[in-house]
């Protein structure tokens, strides 16, 4: 999973998310924890790994920027894939040129820097991804947080002009909050994308059925 992002914009980690999850081996998480307790409770299901993403490194949580494990004999590395803000600036440009998101280059730089792995878990977009360069599949399982699920909470401090830029276009199955599943098993890695269909927080006690300009919808 990635993105959660609980306590600074999430109550809590949704429920779902646990049940999506009931019996794997090991959760790995690709950043943007943003409270530490995730680990702790993400341990009541398996042994958890987690990197540091940009959100967690503004609020002084100390992580690796970079995991590497083996898993069932596969290479497997954990990386959160944020990039310098200029790179960030040039894929948002070229996504607004295009008309659709273009990952093109997030998705090179992970296979360059993380080329000793067979597969490269990542986050920090907010949208599912599923790439092959050379040997290395790359996989974003999407988000926990998606601003589109969340008609009370603040988003604003996760939308940057490349997220805008990059769900603009995006079909309405990649707008919804997921967690994703790998198995691998006799060097055959098989990834999958599981939605999150129920909200991803409570209620909130007399709000309306507008926030922010947006229609409250669940997810």
């Amino acid at each position: 999973m990635a993105d959660s992002h609980v306590a600074e914009t999430l109550p809590e980690m949704p429920p779902e998310v646990f049940r999506a999850l009931a019996g794997v081996d090991l959760v790995l998480h690709a950043g943007d924890l943003t409270d530490l307790a995730v680990l702790a409770r993400l341990g009541s299901l398996a042994p958890a790994v987690a990197v540091r993403g940009n959100h967690d490194r503004q609020g002084g949580i100390d992580l690796p920027v970079t995991r590497r494990l083996r898993i069932a004999g596969a290479r497997v590395g954990l990386v959160h894939g944020d990039r310098s803000k200029p790179f960030e600036l040039v894929d948002a440009v070229r996504s607004l040129v295009a008309g659709r998101p273009r990952v093109g280059g997030v998705v090179r730089h992970l296979a360059r820097v993380m080329a000793d792995c067979d597969l490269v878990v990542f986050g920090h977009l907010h949208i599912p991804i599923l790439a092959r360069r050379g040997r290395t599949l790359l996989f974003s399982p999407g988000a926990v947080y998606v601003p589109e699920a969340d008609p009370y909470g603040d988003d604003t401090a996760i939308r940057s002009r490349l997220h805008h830029a990059l769900r603009a276009a995006l079909p309405e199955a990649a707008r919804r909050p997921s967690v994703g599943l790998v198995e691998i098993e006799r060097g055959r890695i098989r990834p999958y994308v599981i939605p999150l269909r129920e909200p991803i927080r409570p209620p909130v006690p007399g709000a309306g059925a507008t926030t922010r300009g947006r229609v409250a919808s669940p997810p």
